[in-house]
Order: C-alpha cells, then sequence, then structure tokens
C-alpha cells in the first residue's frame, strides 16, 4: 500500500510538472508573439491603406471604404465578419459593379484600415455604436436610400442599423449572420455567461492582448484561423491569406482587437437587436444566405430567422461553409445579383 502511495505522489509529481512545463511554454508563446506583434503594429492606417479606396470622416473616425460600379447606380453597402476587412467583398463587389449596382465596402473598426476607437474600450464596439458609425459613413457618402449586406458578426451591427434607420434601408441581406441563438430550436437571444476563467483573462489587459496576438493578430496563425470557417480548405488561398494579413501591420490592432472581442465574449447587449421580438419590424424585404455546412451559425438558425423576420426568403447554398463569398463565390454572386435584379 506504501508503495502504491509512493508510485501515485511520483506520477502526480510528473504530471504536474509536465502541466506547469507546458502552461509556461504557452505563457512563452503568448509574451513572444505579444512583444512581436508590438512591433509589427507600427503603421498609421493611412500611411499604408490600398490606393484603391479613400477614407470618410464618419462618428468621430476616419472610416476606409472601396466601391466598385457607378455612382448612379442602387448602392449596396457591404459590411464584413470577424477577421476580415472590405477587401474581402472583392469578388462580390465586381459581380455587382456588373450587374449595374454601386458597391461600397466598409472597414468596421477595429477591422482593417479604418481608424482605431480611441479612448480603447469594449463598449465602443456595441451594436448602437457601430451601427452609428455605418449610419454616419451613409451620410459621408451623400447615401440616402441603401441596400445593406451583413456577414457573420458583422450582421448585428448591420440589423441594428436597419432598426434605427429603417426608412433608409430599401433590402436587407444577411449573410450566415451570428445573431446569438442560444441552444438548437431556440427562438432567443442568449445573453453572455462568461466563466471566472473568461473573466480573469479579460481583467487583466496583458493578458487578454496576448492571448488575442497568438490567436486573431498573429500572421502565422491566419490561415488556420480562417480554416475553420469554410468547409472547403482550398478556398483559403495563398492570396486570400495574404489579403487578410495586409492590415495587421496598423498600430494598436491587437488592443483594438481585444476590445471587441471582450465585448462579444463578456458583456450584457442591450441594444435592439438583442431582442428578437425587434426582428419583427424588418418590414422591407430580407434575403437569408446560407452556407449548409456552417458550423458556427448552423442552417438551424436560419429557418429560425426566417420565421423571426416577416418578409423574408432563405436561400441555402449546399456544401459550403460560413463564408459563402469566397467559398462559392460565383454561386453566391449568382444569388445575391439575381435577388436584387429581381427586386428591381
Amino acid at each position: 500500500m506504501y508503495a502504491l502511495r509512493r508510485l501515485f505522489r511520483a506520477v502526480f509529481r510528473f504530471i504536474s510538472r509536465g502541466l506547469a512545463l507546458v502552461v509556461l511554454l504557452v505563457l512563452a508563446a503568448a509574451v513572444i508573439s505579444r512583444v512581436t506583434g508590438a512591433k509589427r503594429e507600427r503603421y498609421r492606417p493611412e500611411q499604408i491603406a490600398p490606393k484603391s479606396g479613400r477614407y470618410v470622416s464618419a462618428g468621430g473616425l476616419q472610416m476606409f471604404v472601396q466601391e466598385a460600379g457607378t455612382s448612379k447606380g442602387t448602392p449596396i453597402l457591404l459590411v464584413h465578419g470577424p477577421g476580415a476587412w472590405s477587401e474581402i467583398w472583392r469578388e462580390t463587389m465586381t459581380a455587382l459593379a456588373r450587374a449595374g449596382f454601386h458597391a461600397i465596402a466598409i472597414d468596421l473598426p477595429p477591422f482593417g484600415y479604418s481608424e482605431k476607437v480611441k479612448p480603447s474600450e469594449p463598449s465602443a464596439y456595441s451594436p448602437e455604436k457601430q451601427a452609428k458609425r455605418i449610419a454616419a459613413a451613409l451620410d459621408a457618402l451623400r447615401i440616402g436610400k441603401v441596400i445593406l449586406v451583413g456577414h457573420s458578426v458583422g450582421a448585428r451591427p448591420t440589423v441594428e442599423t436597419t432598426l434605427s434607420i429603417p426608412g433608409r434601408v430599401e433590402r436587407l441581406v444577411l449573410v450566415d449572420p451570428v445573431m446569438g441563438f442560444g441552444a438548437e430550436g431556440s427562438m432567443e437571444f442568449r445573453q453572455n455567461d462568461p466563466s471566472l476563467a473568461v473573466k480573469a483573462v479579460f481583467r487583466v489587459r496583458n493578458a487578454r492582448d496576448a492571448l488575442v496576438s497568438v490567436v486573431a493578430t498573429n500572421p502565422l496563425t491566419t490561415r488556420m484561423f480562417f480554416r475553420n470557417f469554410v468547409s472547403n480548405p482550398a478556398a483559403i488561398t495563398d492570396a486570400r491569406v495574404e489579403m487578410l494579413q495586409q492590415p495587421l501591420i496598423v498600430e494598436n490592432t491587437t488592443p483594438a482587437q481585444a476590445d471587441w472581442l471582450q465585448y462579444l465574449m463578456e458583456s450584457q447587449d442591450k441594444s435592439q437587436v438583442s431582442d428578437f421580438k425587434n426582428l419583427a419590424k424588418l418590414t422591407m424585404p430580407v434575403l437569408l444566405i446560407w452556407g449548409s455546412t456552417d458550423t458556427v451559425a448552423p442552417l438551424w438558425q436560419g429557418r429560425q430567422l426566417q420565421k423571426l423576420i416577416p418578409h423574408a426568403d432563405l436561400a441555402v447554398l449546399e456544401n459550403v461553409g460560413h463564408v459563402p463569398y469566397i467559398e462559392s463565390a460565383a454561386k453566391f454572386n449568382e444569388t445575391l445579383v439575381g435577388y436584387l435584379q429581381q427586386q428591381r
């Protein structure tokens, strides 16, 4: 019996030391990643923003936008999802421009080349504040009526904008929107209930920023990160990875994205879009485009949204994941353009 206890203690010490070593290695990697990231993120956005776009003053920020097509065409504002920026919509913008529309893709803070919010705080990225920025960008672009297209988590501020200025939104298109549903079959928004561990990480800014620098803003993890969102890994080409990495050298990218993530993961959301009863107010034509194999926002959520929104159509793209406009660009663009042309 004594020998067994000694063996157990020896095994426990071995495992404990092993776990401690793993934790130390992870912490060291996080620290190195954060230090490297701070050195990398040293350019003001206006210094390195692509010449294909321009800045507009909106909501107290300089926001970066890219456009395609004639300014006389019906304006369509495209709002990207997390970790992306306006260039991810390039193929869709081109397709819309060819169809006679005025396509506008925006870098919604904290992503891309738009100015970062100061002072830095998670509440800066609530759907209400993001909606005000979108509306202000429309004003700066002198756009009255508009068609809004929002993807993934970007759909939440897109819907909030629509609820705030419904008279200006002719149509609404939501692409695999992450709306905050609870368990499968739910018809209600699920508020955050973070664990003590999550709260602890976000309460220590250095730890929070180090985590984000490893997972989200490290160019070495870009390909792996986005592969989690698609069904066909071949869609994450070298060119697309390089495109997604481009803004990661903008100053304060990691702290700003950490603020955004903290709001998403920890905060209580009191915006209009967090009350699903408000979705009944979306009386304009609405199109839901959904990848059938989306594991981030499963298809059942699309069917629930279709029930909650009065005039919603649901278009399902088979064998496509969470980012259909890059994973199946031709089919997505055909679906979007076809729908918009029918509604003219």
